[in-house]
C-alpha cells in the first residue's frame, strides 16, 4: 500500500508530464472508440496513470475535452513567445504568429477535430474556460495588428473582427482539410492565407 501511495504522489508531483499522458491517451481513445464508449478508467489505464491521479485532474470526461483544447492553445502561446522575441516589425510578427498557429493546429489535428465534434458535451464552466482561452489567442493577433496600425504599416480596421478572421481562416484548414488536402499542402495554404490577410490589412508583404 505505501508503495502504491508513493507512486500516486510521484505522479501528482510530475503534473505536466502526467497531464500530457492523460490528454494523449484520451485523444487516442476518443478517436478510436468514440467519446461515449470511453471511460475514465480506460483513459487511466491507457495513460499508465493511477486512477486516483486521473481523477485528480478530471472528475468527468467533459473536463478532458477542456484539457485537450487548453493543451493545443498553450502549445501555440509558448511557441509564439519564443519565436517573436526581439522582433519589432508587426508584419513579420503577424506572419510568424499565423504560421505558428496553423502549424500547431495541423500537428494537433485529431485533437482539434475531436474538440469541435464533441464541444457540445462540455459543461458550462469548461465552455467558459475554452471561450476565455480563445479570446486570449485572438488578443495575441489583435495586439500585433494594433501595433501595426499604430506604426502605420497596417491600415485602420476592426481589429477584433480581423483577429477572429485569422482564427477562422486558420481553423478552416482543419475543419475542411478533407477538401483542401487534394490540392494544397499546408505551406501552400499558409502562403495563400497570408496574402489574403496582409492584403486586407494593406501591408506590404
Amino acid at each position: 500500500m505505501p508503495r502504491n501511495r508513493l507512486t500516486v504522489l510521484d505522479q501528482i508531483a510530475a503534473s505536466d508530464k502526467v497531464r500530457k499522458k492523460i490528454i494523449d491517451a484520451a485523444s487516442a481513445l476518443y478517436a478510436r472508440k468514440g467519446f461515449g464508449a470511453t471511460s475514465i478508467q480506460e483513459i487511466s489505464e491507457t495513460a499508465n496513470v493511477a486512477l486516483p491521479v486521473t481523477y485528480h485532474y478530471v472528475k468527468k470526461k467533459s473536463e478532458i475535452m477542456r484539457l485537450i483544447m487548453e493543451d493545443v492553445l498553450n502549445i501555440f502561446q509558448e511557441s509564439l513567445i519564443k519565436e517573436v522575441k526581439g522582433i519589432v516589425d508587426p508584419v513579420e510578427k503577424l506572419a510568424i504568429a499565423i504560421i505558428l498557429y496553423l502549424r500547431v493546429l495541423d500537428r494537433q489535428r485529431e485533437k482539434v477535430l475531436l474538440f469541435y465534434q464533441k464541444s457540445g458535451s462540455l459543461d458550462r464552466s469548461s465552455k467558459r474556460r475554452i471561450m476565455a482561452l480563445e479570446v486570449q489567442v485572438s488578443e495575441i493577433f489583435s495586439n500585433i495588428i494594433n501595433e501595426g496600425v499604430a506604426q502605420g504599416v497596417f491600415k485602420t480596421v476592426d481589429v477584433d473582427l480581423m483577429a477572429y478572421n485569422i482564427l477562422m481562416l486558420s481553423q478552416m484548414w482543419i475543419l475542411k482539410h478533407w477538401h483542401f488536402k487534394n490540392r494544397l499542402t499546408l505551406d501552400k495554404y499558409i502562403d495563400h492565407q497570408l496574402v489574403i490577410i496582409m492584403d486586407a490589412l494593406g501591408a506590404n508583404y
